[in-house]
């Protein structure tokens, strides 16, 4: 998903959250009693360490021993010691997909390593726990996987826990072999992505973070950055990572960034975006207006596209959506109507939209309908989307804020 902001989020369909929100997707009562209890294990990671990586200008604290293992082209590799048997790994990435399919390939990597560690075949692997949340100002996505190893009375079980957060110039991943320690796991991983973005710039004047849910279970985030050039333009950059369970067996991944331009007044000035879904780029585009026409010129499908929208009007921004919910909420008129360069919906044209009041609904007091899609959210007075729902057909997905600073006005 590439658009979070109160209009364009409605195209998706397919504060400090910690790890004991995680959704369990398993049934636990079916397991024998030594699983439940290895699972419910717990500990207090009490030492600390000190965390020092030059090229992010991070000197931080985290718990835990960290231990640099290895370090390579734009990737830092630590095991940490938190006083069970097993210790906790932690990554650094200059290159990377995205949190979620970053995420998924280094755990698809680690059990290769199980499997050679404990001369025994991969015979079964399982989804066992999802969640997306923040910390500080970080989004962060989880995914836990059962696995077996081994046949018949030989057989073994084991759960591989997994966290992924991106900051501002990289990805932290941390893996934990062990089951139970849920709460320490994310302890560690807590101080490892606080120290990573403690000496972080931040000039945002905007900047909301939200977690979508799929039948009860966190399947992602979206995040918008919002910030002003010397000329006054507000750059917008939007970040959405998703991890959807398909059957019990498999999820499907997806990384999107969107990097857009507005003009103050919520006009769009220009904008490209890109998409990883399991591992593959399955889009990228860009959008320009020249001589009076909107260019898209991009990627889909490894498919070249080169064409001219059909519109060539004002096309409005996600900045410019967060304002006219505010212009619509102090107006006596009861809807609006705009257009929007919506890629993910369909990249070679301007979408229609109709934003509209409602007054019969106890969690929503605004309505975005565009084609069959129908989104109902709830926003303050400062124009913020705070909770809502995107439903098409029979399916319902759950969106609401769980971090902001700022207002989406300009300062």
């Amino acid at each position: 998903m590439k658009y979070m902001s109160l209009v364009a989020i409605a195209a998706i369909l397919i504060v400090t959250s910690v790890n004991s929100h995680a959704k369990v997707l398993v049934q636990l009562e079916q397991f024998p009693k030594w699983f439940k209890d290895a699972t419910a294990r717990e500990t207090t990671v009490k030492k600390t360490s000190k965390l020092k990586v030059e090229e992010f200008n991070v000197d931080g604290t985290v718990k835990g021993k960290f231990k640099l293992v290895e370090e390579g082209e734009g990737t830092w590799y630590y095991t940490v010691d938190i006083g069970t048997d097993s210790p906790v790994e932690c990554y650094i990435f200059t290159e990377y997909d995205g949190p979620a399919n970053s995420l998924y390939a280094l755990i698809e990597h680690s059990l290769t390593g199980v499997e050679a560690l404990n001369n025994k075949k991969l015979t079964g692997k399982f989804n066992y726990a999802i969640d997306s949340g923040v910390i500080n100002s970080t989004p962060y996505l989880q995914l836990d996987t059962l696995y077996n190893l081994g046949e018949g009375n030989k057989k073994v079980a084991g759960v591989l826990k997994g966290f992924s957060a991106e900051t501002a110039q990289s990805l932290q991943v941390c893996l934990h072999n062990e089951m139970g320690y849920n709460q320490a796991f994310f302890d560690v991983f807590e101080s490892f992505v606080t120290a990573m973005v403690e000496n972080e710039p931040n000039s945002a004047f905007f900047e909301p973070i939200y977690q979508l849910t799929l039948s009860g279970v966190p399947i992602g985030f979206g995040r918008e950055v919002y910030t002003t050039d010397a000329d006054g333009d507000v750059s917008i950059e939007k970040y959405s990572a998703f991890i959807v369970p398909v059957d019990a067996n498999t999820v499907s991944r997806t990384d999107s960034v969107t990097t857009e331009w507005s003009r103050p007044d919520g006009s769009v000035i220009n904008g490209n975006a890109y998409t990883v879904e399991n591992q593959v780029m399955t889009s990228q585009y860009s959008l320009q207006s020249l001589d009076g026409k909107w260019q898209v010129e991009g990627e889909l499908q490894g498919k070249p596209i080169k064409t001219e929208l059909a519109y060539s009007g004002w096309l409005l921004s996600g900045f410019g959506s967060h304002l006219e919910t505010l212009n619509l909420q102090a107006a006596e008129v009861n809807s609006a109507e705009f257009n929007m360069w919506m890629p993910d919906a369909d990249p070679t044209s301007a979408i229609q939209i109709k934003l509209s009041k409602v007054n019969d609904n106890p969690n929503a007091n605004l309505k975005i309908n565009m084609g069959p899609i129908v989104m109902d959210f709830m926003a303050n007075k400062k124009g913020v989307f705070e909770k809502g729902t995107i439903n098409q057909g029979p399916l319902t997905m759950g969106i609401k804020l769980i971090y902001v600073q700022g207002e989406p006005t300009l300062p």
